[in-house]
């Protein structure tokens, strides 16, 4: 257990390194509460995930976290000239526009799964998982003809 608990302080550590942004902000609430930054970001997930578990509107704070940090990411990623990060952001934003869909028409259902809004939240933490989607999507694509311009 105290292992996993170094690996997951390391990879906040390396976190707040590759978003200074972040660690700014962090570093005001730590100097303002004189907690660690590294305590500070466990004690903020820990009660995010409870209140996502359990919480009187998770829906509406797992769409909030869901689209602030991505946006913010995808609009570097833009700035950037790698083009592989913006393929990651692309693809993340088609399946989440997917599931926006998929869950506007199938909204009673999903609501009778236990703890919905916690998983929901935890896609993005898929990173490069996301890759995976990019065959299926293409394929969709495919499937879809394309209006060329002049022609009805």
């Amino acid at each position: 257990m105290a292992a996993h608990i170094d690996r997951m302080r390391s990879s906040i550590e390396d976190f707040l390194v590759r978003y200074p942004c972040v660690d700014e902000v962090v570093g005001k609430a730590s100097d303002a509460t004189k907690v660690s930054k590294v305590n500070l970001i466990m004690g903020v997930v820990a009660f995010t995930a409870v209140w996502l578990a359990i919480g009187y509107g998770s829906p509406f704070l797992c769409d909030i976290i869901g689209f602030v940090f991505p946006a913010y990411l995808s609009f570097k990623a833009v700035e950037s000239p790698d083009t592989r990060d913006d393929t990651q952001w692309l693809t993340y934003w088609i399946v989440y526009s997917y599931f926006g869909i998929l869950e506007f028409f199938s909204d009673y259902l999903l609501f009778w799964i236990p703890f919905y809004s916690l998983l929901k939240c935890c896609f993005p933490s898929l990173d490069g998982k996301l890759q995976r989607c990019q065959p299926h999507l293409h394929s969709l694509h495919q499937a879809v003809p394309d209006r060329e311009a002049g022609t009805n």
